[in-house]
């Protein structure tokens, strides 16, 4: 059935309708990749965020308070 309409539709319609499906799937690829590359952009940014904040958390007071932890949990144990 399809192929007689597009048999009927004459040689230039079936090449605008051609170029006109192409177009829009052409268009579905460009945003779906700049779809992507927003969350790659967001994910990269999270992950470096935490990262810091994870650094950030272990030079800071953490590996102090641990330290004084085990000193005092040793300490407590000799006595």
């Amino acid at each position: 059935k399809q192929i007689d309409e597009f048999t009927a539709m004459g040689s230039e319609k079936r090449e605008a309708d051609i170029k006109a499906k192409e177009a829009e799937l052409a268009k579905l690829e460009e945003d779906f990749k700049t779809f992507v590359e927003g969350l790659q952009n967001q994910y990269q940014e999270a992950s470096e965020k935490k990262d810091k904040a994870v650094q950030d958390i272990k030079t800071g007071s953490l590996g102090l308070m641990k330290s004084v932890h085990a000193f005092e949990k040793k300490a407590k144990s000799e006595l």
